[in-house]
Parts: C-alpha cells; sequence; structure tokens
C-alpha cells in the first residue's frame, strides 16, 4: 500500500475516530495507558470497532493501527496526579503523528488545527428500508444525486481513472456471471480470446473470501468455503441492486457492488498479467437486470478501477459472437447472408435466466423481445440434489445436515459436482458429511429431472412468452442458441427441440461466447476514435426488459396507479416526455415516484427511485405546467431531465435511486477495495 494512501485513509477517516476513542481513557488510572493490556482493551479495540466497515475490512496490520497508536501515547496523554488526561491540542497531534509516520511532509505540531476534512455517511450496520416517498409533495429533497446520466461511465464516487495513467489501449469483455466469471480481448487479428487466471483456467468461480489479509477470489475461495462458511460471499449478482449482501461479513453487511468489484479488480488483475494496464472495459448483464442492477454493475467497475465503456446484455453479446463466428463480422465489411437471420437466445447461468430473440441483418444485431428471471439459474438446480440428499439423510440418522452451515457449504460443493456428472452420465453420487456422520447417496439423472421438472417448467413459459411477445411463431426462429453452462444438462436441449421442433445450437462455447461478445462490442467503441482494419464493424440495439412507469393517482378511483410510459419491448435509446402541474401557488419542486414493471399496482413493480423537479421560479400560481423527460439510453440505464413549460430559465433535475450508495459511501468503499491487496 503507497504510504500516501495510508496518509489519506487516516485523514480522511481515522483521525477523528482515533481522537473520539482517547477520550474513554480521560478519568482512569495510569495503567489504562501504561499497562499494554489495559490499553489495547480499553483505547485500541474500542477505537478500531468505531471505525467504518470498509476501513476495518483492510485490518489492524495494514493499517499499522496498533503501531500507531504505540507512538500517540507520549504524544496525547498526561497523567499528572495518575489520572488520565488528554492534550488539549491533541488533534494536532495526531495530525502530526500521522504525516510522520505515513510519508506527510509536516513532522512538527502545526501551530493551528487543520481544516476537518469532510466525512462520508457510514454505511449502517444493518439493512433499513428507506420510507417511500411522497408523489408530486412540494418538500425540500435531502441531498439527493444529480440525475443527469449522459453515458454509463458518469462521473460519480471514485473519478474515472485519469487519462495519463499506463493504459495498453486494449479494452476487455467480462463476463461477470453469477458463479463464474470469464474475462476476453481481441486479439492483433481481431479475433477474441479468453484470459486465464492465474490458476491457468479459463472461468474463474465468482466466490471472495474474507481473509484479515485480504480478500480472494476464485478457486482457493470456493476451496475454503466448506471451512469458514461464514467468511465467503457468492452468487452476489443475484444481490445486486440491493442495499446490502444478504449477511454479514467481517462483522457488517457489505454492499453487493463491492464484493462484486473485488471480483472485477481480480479480472482485472488476471488480464494485466498478460497483457498491461487495462483501464477501459464492457461488463455483461442478465437482458431482465432492471435499472438499479445496470447502476450497481457500473458502480462495481468503476470501484475496480475500470473506464466502464458501456454494458451490454448478456443474450445480445453472445449474438454477436454467433455472428462472428459465423462471419458476418469480416473487418472488410463483407456479410456472408443478407437475409434476416433471427436468433432465440437461451442463456441459463448459475443464478441467472433470460431470453432474447435477436435479429442478424448482415452487421446489425437488433434485440426485438426478452424476458427472464434475476433469480433462475443452476443454483436452484443444486439445491434440489440437496433437498434429495438431505431427505435421505434425514430418514436414516433422523438429522438435517442442512442445519449446520459447514454441512451445508460441503453439500453445496458436492451438489455442483454431482450435477456436472449427471449430463455425463445416468447415474452420480453425492457425500455428506455432517458432524463426523458420512454417507453415500446415489442419484440418478431421472430422479434429478424430475425433482426439477418444474424449474425447467419455468424457463419453458418464459421462452414461450418472448416468441409472442415479438409477434412471431417457431417457423419465424432461425436458430436456438445456447449460453450458460446450465444448458449443458440434457433436459434442456431435449425440452428446447420438443418445443421449437429445432436442434439447438452448440456452435460458440457456452462458458465463453458471452464474454467474447463483449470483447468485440469494446473493440467496436474504442475503435470509433482509433479504427484499425482488424476493428469490428457492427451495430447494436437493444431494448428495455422492464416497462418504464410513474406513480400517480386514478382520478376514477382514488387509488394510486403505475402509468406506463416507455412499454416494454422498446427499442433503445428512447425517450418520453410528460406534463405535471403544481398543486400550489409559489410551489418551489415537485417530487415523482419512478418504477419500473407491467403491473398497474406501483406495490408490484420494481421502485427504481424518486425525481425531484426543484429550483423552480418563485411566484408560480398553482397549475403551472412541469414537463419532465425520461430517457432510457442505449445501456438500459434512465436519464431525468425537467424544464418549466413556457420558461427559459431551467430548473435543476434530482433523482434518488432506491437502495443506492450516494457519492461520500462510494469514495469511503473504494479505499477499501483499491488497498486490499488481492492474493
Amino acid at each position: 500500500m503507497a504510504q500516501q494512501s495510508l496518509l489519506d485513509i487516516y485523514r480522511q477517516y481515522c483521525l477523528k475516530f482515533v481522537l473520539a476513542g482517547l477520550q474513554s481513557a480521560v478519568g482512569k488510572p495510569k495503567t489504562v495507558i501504561t499497562d499494554l493490556t489495559q490499553y489495547q482493551n480499553h483505547v485500541i479495540y474500542p477505537t478500531w470497532n468505531m471505525l467504518p466497515l470498509p476501513i476495518r475490512l483492510m485490518g489492524r496490520p495494514k493499517l499499522r493501527w496498533d503501531e500507531f497508536f504505540t507512538h500517540l501515547r507520549p504524544e496525547v496523554f498526561l497523567a499528572p496526579d495518575g489520572r488520565v488526561t488528554v492534550r488539549s491540542d491533541a488533534s494536532q497531534r495526531l495530525m502530526a503523528l500521522a504525516n510522520r509516520m505515513f510519508g506527510g511532509a509536516a513532522a512538527a505540531v502545526p501551530t493551528a488545527a487543520p481544516a476537518p476534512a469532510a466525512q462520508p455517511a457510514v454505511p449502517m450496520a444493518m439493512p433499513v428500508q428507506p420510507a417511500a416517498p411522497l408523489v408530486a409533495q412540494p418538500v425540500a429533497p435531502a441531498a439527493p444525486r444529480t440525475a443527469a446520466v449522459p453515458k454509463a461511465v458518469t462521473q460519480r464516487g471514485k473519478p474515472a481513472p485519469a487519462a495519463e495513467e499506463p493504459d495498453s489501449g486494449i479494452a476487455l469483455g467480462v463476463d461477470l456471471g453469477t458463479t463464474y466469471s470469464v474475462v476476453a480481448y481481441l486479439d492483433a487479428h481481431g479475433r477474441p480470446v479468453s484470459i486465464p487466471n492465474a490458476t491457468g483456467e479459463i472461468i474463474t468461480p465468482s466466490v471472495v473470501l474474507f481473509e484479515e489479509a485480504g480478500p480472494v477470489v476464485g478457486k482457493e475461495a470456493v476451496q475454503a468455503s466448506a471451512m469458514e462458511p461464514e467468511k465467503i460471499a457468492e452468487c452476489v449478482k443475484r444481490d445486486m441492486g440491493s442495499k446490502y449482501y444478504r449477511k454479514k461479513l467481517g462483522g457488517g453487511y457489505m454492499p453487493p457492488e463491492v464484493i462484486s468489484s473485488i471480483i472485477l479488480k481480480s479480472l482485472k488483475a488476471d488480464a494485466e498479467r498478460k497483457l498491461g494496464p487495462i483501464r477501459k472495459a464492457v461488463i455483461t448483464v442478465p437482458a431482465y437486470f432492471d435499472e438499479s442492477r445496470r447502476r450497481s454493475t457500473i458502480d462495481a467497475g468503476r470501484l475496480a478501477g475500470l473506464d466502464v465503456l458501456d454494458i451490454i446484455n448478456e443474450p445480445t453479446s453472445a449474438a454477436i459472437a454467433y455472428g462472428y463466428q459465423l462471419g458476418f463480422l469480416d473487418p472488410t465489411g463483407k456479410s456472408k447472408a443478407n437475409a434476416p437471420l433471427r436468433v432465440l437466445v437461451y442463456d441459463l447461468g448459475g443464478g441467472t435466466f433470460d431470453v432474447t430473440i435477436v435479429e442478424i441483418q448482415g452487421t446489425s444485431f437488433k434485440a426485438i423481445a426478452t424476458d427472464g428471471d434475476v433469480a433462475l439459474g443452476g443454483k436452484d438446480w443444486d439445491e434440489k440434489l440437496i433437498e434429495i440428499a438431505s431427505e435421505q439423510f434425514v430418514t436414516q440418522h433422523r438429522e438435517d445436515p442442512r442445519q449446520n452451515p459447514v454441512s451445508l457449504q460441503e453439500m453445496w460443493l458436492s451438489a455442483e459436482t454431482c450435477k456436472k456428472t449427471l449430463t455425463e452420465r445416468p447415474k452420480a453420487a453425492m457425500f455428506v458429511n455432517h458432524l463426523g456422520t458420512r454417507m453415500k447417496i446415489d442419484i440418478t439423472r431421472e430422479q434429478f429431472e424430475d425433482a426439477t421438472a418444474a424449474l425447467l417448467g419455468r424457463t419453458r413459459t418464459t421462452t414461450e412468452i418472448v416468441v409472442r411477445q415479438a409477434g412471431l411463431n417457431w417457423g419465424s426462429i432461425d436458430k436456438v442458441l445456447l449460453v450458460g453452462g446450465s444448458t449443458r444438462m440434457p433436459q434442456v436441449a431435449r425440452m428446447l427441440q420438443e418445443l421449437t421442433g429445432k436442434p439447438p445450437e452448440r456452435s460458440v462455447s457456452v462458458d465463453e461466447a458471452v464474454a467474447h461478445g463483449a470483447a468485440l462490442y469494446a473493440s467496436l467503441i474504442v475503435s470509433k476514435n482509433k479504427p484499425t482494419p482488424a476493428s469490428p464493424k457492427f451495430s447494436v440495439t437493444n431494448i428495455n426488459s422492464h416497462s418504464l412507469g410513474i406513480v400517480g393517482t386514478d382520478p376514477a378511483t382514488g387509488r394510486r396507479k403505475n402509468q406506463i410510459l416507455i412499454p416494454k419491448n422498446t427499442p433503445l435509446p428512447t425517450s418520453v416526455t410528460k406534463v405535471f402541474k403544481t398543486q400550489k401557488p409559489g410551489q418551489q419542486n415537485v417530487i415523482i415516484r419512478v418504477v419500473e414493471g407491467e403491473s398497474e399496482r406501483p406495490e408490484a413493480c420494481i421502485q427504481v427511485g424518486t425525481c425531484t423537479i426543484g429550483g423552480m421560479p418563485p411566484n408560480l400560481p398553482a397549475g403551472s405546467p412541469v414537463t419532465v423527460s425520461y430517457a432510457y439510453h442505449a445501456d438500459g440505464r434512465l436519464e431525468v431531465t425537467g424544464q418549466v413549460k413556457g420558461l427559459m430559465q431551467p430548473v435543476t433535475t434530482t433523482f434518488q435511486r432506491e437502495n443506492s450508495m450516494d457519492d461520500a459511501e462510494l469514495q469511503l468503499w473504494s479505499q477499501y477495495v483499491n488497498v486490499a491487496d488481492m492474493t
């Protein structure tokens, strides 16, 4: 860790807590500061526990915490009558000590106290749901964030990498998966290539082990998960868009985008071992991700030190890789087919499921319909195997191994192995080890398929819905493309052939296609500024996976209602303008709730956030029209702007998103992510 970085952390975050912690020794016997054990128990440890979670996760050794407290004793404490006091200039002395220890220029006690740094908001220890804002209420918003998001790379939280920083100029395509992740780039010939991780494997488990020395990502984390399940974060993608990851880690709750950023940082390090410094990347997301999940994914990339060029839907990305393989992206611009090719992309990953119909017309890739489930994937098939094994174990031993965290984690690992074996063979074994009792349980493919028939049925229903939404029939679908590791299960291909009458296409790697398509798309974005002969030339048109609406009042019933502004499956980018009216004279602002979803009931929709139109001219009469424009960008991100109708004077538009970190929290967590050494 750079000394200057450590000094900045003390200046910005630690010193105010240190100063507060020293007060706990005031009035106590002198032994509290002279006896090491008492000093640790009464001062060092309690003060450490006062720090925000991101700082504590860095660990005391890395922050040289105990060393700092050893040096500060003669600097700030006095005990003239055997009772401890703190010097009146303790604040200045602490700052001077930090400067001396961590590389600051000032070694002497300053004559005046430095201006206190602005303190960031500290993440709450427990998840708390914010109160729902009122619609069209003329109230002043509390520190909202600017809504204008013209591009996915809008500055917020940690600044984008500076232009002068080293950069190989290569842009990555990152498939940030629920269970496994892949990173790819284009080689000198314009071919997408996957980058192996530190252990030489193409796919990296999306699992993080939080150790005192720092986070560990990938296979080593998986191997440690059975022994230390309480230190493991996995399937984080399912929590994206939530305020916190579902369980405590390191003594507190962490935002899921922070955990995802650690995975991305590890993938970035793998790429840099091969390619040199990397700054730019395109990250993939499930097509069915809502706006808040997309925003969280971009935040994760920025926390990892990446300039996120864009995000792209996983099925669309896979279709691009498929089009490349068919020769549609030949650098000469010559397509091997002129007729449109309609491809149904069936993407069943470890934790999410998408179906998207993509129309390929030469070098044009246009999504025309999509649907999915962000809580359905291979993990759910694994869970059914755990249920089968647990029921047999309970029958024989009258104990449920799922009640023990270590036993359960071992079963998750065994279930995944069993599922993969059943893909190749008609029979496999699961091993259960619970509190010293071991049991081998044989499971047949038929048992497995019967137990998971309902899960497969959900994907079938979604597939049928997408075809209907597109206004097509099965005869209009040219290809069925399988993507995602879970499509290897024989039941998937069998069901799709039954449903569509077409053999599913397996010509692209189910594990690598999404990352390869993202790498092609990343190169397309970069080549707009620096074109090369090998640069791919194509266009991508995405659609929104959820309808965008606002919450209003139905005049007929007086009940709240979701008024849809931009329907689902609308080609992006798109925008719509809505007129609101002020409720009383001199009203300074209007607040509107924004939701995503198809239901008329707001409570059944996804709460995106609250739009506030403020700074309106004084003395406006009641009923004055205010126009609000909502725009979906090509990456599925939302921008909101407002204007008082008939007046040139601009108004301020702010958009406070649900469950999102503010800029101060992002900055605080970025300290942890960028200081933590990847091992």
